[in-house]
């Protein structure tokens, strides 16, 4: 019942213990000096008008309750065109790769170090499901690399080598909904992603995975940590034949609405 009938219907009860007391409709009539109030009619009246008017705001207030306590929390439902922006850390796995040194087949192991990852683009939110178009960068050190060759191996450390990758992908996102401001949200993406390697690169396939967790700060912003796992196809660079590279990170950004 809204707050308005409510008082409405107290204004009511009001007027009718009144009238039971007084003779009116609701006002007070003007009594005659020489008029004379039964003392008996007078208390036998005072307990019906307390119980009403106890009733009436008793229920008045136990309704004024149930609009404040039943009252859903404003939750933005953002649809539309959005930018994006993540930055944080990446951290490759070791990669292994493979030549031939005059006709002798070598091995190698290379110890990779964690860097710097960003994220920029552009997306769409349709509801429950987001689209992206986004460049990502990272990048690492190459700490050491072990090398097998006719059964022997030895080890040398890398004091300048680095490695990065500059992606393009396109990516889909399933938001989790939670009626709440907090959603969780999966999904992947597919794109180019250029490798480079010490002094040299090569232009493969690229690919990433997500889970996140995005706060609804307001209709055109959101807050977002990800963790995320970046991969690649295998690639070739100064005649070495490399595995795929893959590396585990992790961001925070944020999501403004257009």
């Amino acid at each position: 019942m809204h707050i308005c009938h409510l008082k409405r219907a107290y204004s009511c009860a009001t007027d009718a213990v009144l009238r039971r007391r007084w003779g009116g409709c609701g006002q007070l009539s003007l009594i005659k000096p020489t008029s004379r109030l039964n003392p008996m009619q007078s208390l036998h009246s005072l307990p019906v008008m307390a119980a009403g008017l106890l009733a009436a705001t008793a229920l008045l207030a136990t309704a004024g309750y149930a609009e404040e306590t039943t009252k859903p929390d404003a939750v933005p439902d953002p649809t539309g065109f959005y930018a994006t922006l993540g930055v944080g850390a990446s951290w490759p796995q070791d990669v292994n790769g493979n030549t031939n040194i005059l006709g002798v087949p070598v091995n190698a192991n290379y110890n990779l170090g964690g860097g710097f990852a960003g994220e920029v683009g552009a997306g769409y939110d349709f509801g429950p499901v987001r689209t992206e178009l986004t460049y990502s960068y990272t990048n690492a050190t190459l700490n050491n690399v072990t090398a097998t060759a006719l059964g022997v191996s030895g080890s040398s450390s890398i004091s300048n080598g680095n490695v990065n990758t500059n992606s393009v992908l396109v990516s889909a996102y399933l938001d989790i909904p939670t009626n709440s401001r907090w959603v969780p949200y999966l999904g992947g993406g597919v794109g180019y992603t250029n490798v480079g390697w010490g002094a040299g690169s090569q232009g493969v396939l690229g690919y990433q995975g997500k889970v996140g967790l995005s706060y609804l700060a307001s209709k055109s912003t959101d807050i977002f940590a990800e963790g995320i796992y970046q991969g690649t196809s295998g690639f070739t660079v100064n005649e070495v034949n490399y595995d795929p590279l893959g590396s585990w990170g992790a961001r925070v950004g944020a999501r403004l609405r257009f």
